[in-house]
């Protein structure tokens, strides 16, 4: 071979090695966006070659995929050079910064260096809030790959309410129109509004008590941005509780959360949220709390109070998918959803966080101000401290710590702006709560939510 290590390039002689080379595919990928990893090669650039088993390769894609956050799609092959095999892999990404085994790493040259504090801050911090250049991606699939029923519902629903001023023809012809189609091809707009393909995946479950150790009910619904929508509301119109009075001769029920209030967070959730291939929208359900998050955060230095009281101007993070919404009444005005729903609860009765994985609101359910529960391991009675009364950086460590990923203390507070001082007093505050707990030993244990 005529290449050599750099800053894209990695050697690796056996996949005994397997676990560095994902290292060096995360810190090629944090520094140039793209990596080449070679299985059987020594470090000078000779050839050694491998003895392939059936499952090598798939070991490979296995590790890759489980260790190396965001997720990324790596290209793998089996190539002969001077009668040896050897396996190249390939990887692509600029959903920076990656981890791989629950750490971050940049490039140098051929080295793989732990980022510092200050570069992983700045990772965050240039990370763009602006969704549009993503939306016109082509992607492969075009009209044929859209539910036209859907296609038709909407328009005619477009056509009600005034805002679509043609009748649907045919997709290809509507998709042109509301500018989803570049040449014969859905963009991503286009394909995760409408594709049949069920391109997105919304978790949802609910939970018999607010530690959330065990579940009543949990499934994965997968769908495109309305048929999410969908189902979300009907999730948590169903499991929320209602209250029932006699009106004349009718009897009415009222939801403890005003429909318009959370179908209106759930919808902005969908119209904000950044796709990437390791994430997904979340809605539980706890004795005292609605939760609903979606990756993809709020503009640094934003607070949704911002937005209600006018001081700062609607920020539409994903601006085709947004006007699509709004051309058949999905979003009824633009940059005035927080607004209504502060007036239908009231500030007191939701509570939101921020950080730089995605956006998380919570509306607090009737009468949970001062929940009471049962400790299920213990069976004991016992008075549960509500969030509410968690400061700000027991908040962001806690929704830091509620992703699937690991990190210690320097890492989430290089993620929440915080010292490692102020996130060691705030696990230990979470611990004593019972929202948080230690896994392993000291060396290489972490922390997870509850």
């Amino acid at each position: 071979m005529k290449k050599r290590e750099s800053e894209t390039v990695e050697f690796k002689k056996t996949t005994s090695e397997l676990k560095e080379g994902v290292i060096s595919l995360a810190s090629m990928l944090n520094k140039s966006g793209t990596g080449a990893l070679y299985f059987g090669v020594k470090n000078d650039g000779t050839i050694s070659g491998l003895e392939i088993g059936q499952s090598t390769t798939s070991d490979i894609a296995r590790a890759i995929k489980e260790h190396l956050k965001p997720a990324v799609i790596p290209s793998i092959e089996i190539i002969n050079e001077d009668d040896k095999q050897i396996i190249y892999v390939k990887a692509q990404g600029t959903d920076t910064p990656y981890s791989a085994y629950g750490r971050y790493y940049i490039r140098l040259d051929d080295e793989d260096l732990v980022m510092t504090n200050d570069q992983l801050e700045a990772f965050f911090l240039g990370k763009s809030y602006d969704y549009s250049k993503w939306e016109k991606e082509v992607t492969e699939f075009g009209p044929d790959d859209v539910d036209e029923d859907l296609l038709i519902r909407y328009v005619d629903q477009g056509n009600e309410c005034g805002r679509i001023g043609f009748r649907y023809r045919d997709a290809d012809t509507t998709l042109r129109k509301l500018e989803l189609l570049n040449a014969d091809r859905l963009n991503n707009a286009g394909y995760y509004l409408f594709s049949n393909r069920r391109p997105l995946l919304l978790k949802l479950a609910t939970y018999p008590t607010d530690s959330r150790i065990s579940f009543s009910d949990m499934k994965q619904f997968r769908g495109n941005i309305f048929e999410c929508i969908e189902e979300a509301v009907k999730y948590v119109t169903n499991n929320i509780r209602w209250s029932a009075e006699i009106r004349g001769m009718k009897r009415v029920e009222s939801p403890e959360i005003p429909l318009e209030a959370f179908r209106e967070i759930i919808v902005n959730s969908f119209a904000h949220m950044k796709v990437s291939l390791s994430s997904s929208n979340e809605i539980y359900i706890t004795p005292s709390r609605v939760h609903i998050y979606n990756p993809g955060p709020l503009v640094p230095g934003t607070d949704p109070k911002m937005f209600a009281n006018g001081t700062q101007s609607s920020m539409i993070r994903n601006p085709l998918i947004a006007t699509v919404l709004y051309y058949n009444g999905t979003i009824d005005a633009f940059g005035t959803g927080f607004e209504r729903v502060f007036r239908l609860c009231g500030e007191d009765s939701c509570r939101y966080s921020n950080n730089q994985f995605g956006f998380t609101f919570e509306f607090i359910r009737t009468s949970s101000q001062v929940n009471y529960q049962i400790n299920e391991p213990a069976g004991i009675l016992m008075k549960e401290t509500p969030m509410l009364y968690l400061s700000d950086a027991e908040k962001a460590v806690l929704a830091v710590l509620s992703k699937e990923q690991r990190y210690n203390k320097t890492e989430i507070g290089a993620i929440v702006g915080k010292s490692p001082s102020t996130v060691q007093r705030a696990i230990k505050s979470l611990t004593d709560r019972g929202l948080v707990r230690r896994i392993g030993a000291n060396k290489d244990g972490y922390w997870v939510a509850e």
